[in-house]
């Protein structure tokens, strides 16, 4: 599979876990991979005995699960992870759960403070949102997640009823850009922001677009950060002359987030960001981050790769064997040119 279309599927699955999970443990999926971040500082080996599950088990179930994981994490840390999210599917169709640990990997995030306005869309544009993340998810379980992104917006290329309704986002985020800015940056109701943050992602690509976004993700709600970081995502991924309009900084810091949505979309944005190999900002990745990139770096699951190629550029591994040790799993030789290049921590 290609880059880009690797890193859109990625970006798909969350949504298929947060609004298709009771479909998808009909189907008794098992679980493919339980990965963990923010646990410097930790005995992991023994959070990972405590553990109610194991790789291969059926998933019991999303509450299920999150409940025992923290129960299990508070009994060894006297903490409760900072994330469980359990999240479908792997290249089999399995579950793949990422845990968030309270270790020293983990830096507080600074959020905007929570809006006090009550601009709102029209009911059928709320509607038309949920519709959309259906039809994400019916695509998801098909096998048919496959998405255009050259344009900066997202247009399903395998799922007919789902590039029907994007194209009826897109015909609306063009029109009414102001309203959509508007009820991202002032509304009260998290429900109404999170839908004008996917909305803004189809409008016109502008200057203003972008600094609304960046601005977005760092909303208090998760989803809207998930959704304002995956439409940067998106932007970023389709111009490198976009890409370099993007302010790097507030991405970054989000790989050290307690959560797993943060660091997924953040990792997404700053591989288009990093693809100019700028000496700068690899160095203030390095500098910044290099702690929880390791960390993820390690994962079994589906979304290491892009962490992968982050960490070796900062080593200077060049683009094509970047990607052949992505792709192979090979983080060892990774770990080695970064130490050779004074980068290991």
């Amino acid at each position: 599979m290609a880059r880009g279309a690797a890193i859109m599927r990625a970006a798909i699955l969350l949504i298929a876990i947060l609004f298709g999970a009771t479909s998808a443990q009909k189907e008794q999926r098992r679980i493919g991979s339980i990965d963990f971040y923010g646990y410097a500082g930790l005995n992991l080996e023994q959070i990972k005995a405590a553990l109610p599950l194991r790789v291969g088990d059926l998933f019991p179930g999303p509450l299920e699960t999150m409940e025992g994981i923290k129960q299990a994490v508070t009994s060894v840390t006297g903490r409760p992870p900072t994330d469980v999210s359990p999240v479908c599917c792997d290249a089999q169709g399995n579950y793949m759960i990422y845990i968030g640990l309270p270790g020293t990997s983990i830096k507080p995030t600074e959020f905007n403070p929570i809006p006090t306005g009550s601009t709102h869309f029209p009911p059928k544009i709320a509607e038309l949102y949920d519709q959309i993340m259906e039809a994400n998810t019916a695509s998801v379980l098909k096998g048919n997640a496959r998405e255009d992104t050259s344009k900066g917006y997202a247009l399903s290329t395998t799922y007919p009823p789902l590039r029907e309704k994007q194209l009826a986002v897109r015909a609306y985020a063009i029109r009414h850009e102001k309203l959509i800015r508007a009820v991202l940056d002032s509304s009260s109701d998290a429900r109404q922001r999170i839908v004008a943050a996917y909305l803004l992602g189809y409008a016109r690509q502008s200057r203003q677009q972008i600094a609304y976004l960046v601005r977005a993700s760092h909303d208090v709600n998760d989803v809207v950060r998930n959704n304002a970081t995956r439409a940067l995502g998106v932007l970023a991924g389709s111009s490198s002359k976009v890409a370099a309009k993007i302010p790097a900084g507030g991405f970054i810091n989000m790989l050290s987030s307690g959560s797993w949505t943060d660091r997924n979309k953040a990792t997404w944005v700053l591989l288009s960001l990093t693809q100019s190999r700028d000496p700068k900002l690899l160095a203030q990745l390095r500098s910044e981050a290099l702690v929880p990139l390791i960390e993820m770096a390690r994962w079994r699951g589906g979304h290491a790769y892009d962490i992968r190629i982050l960490l070796a550029r900062i080593a200077g591994i060049d683009e094509e064997r970047a990607n052949q040790l992505a792709n192979a799993d090979n983080i060892d030789e990774i770990m080695k040119a970064l130490q050779l290049a004074g980068s290991s921590p």
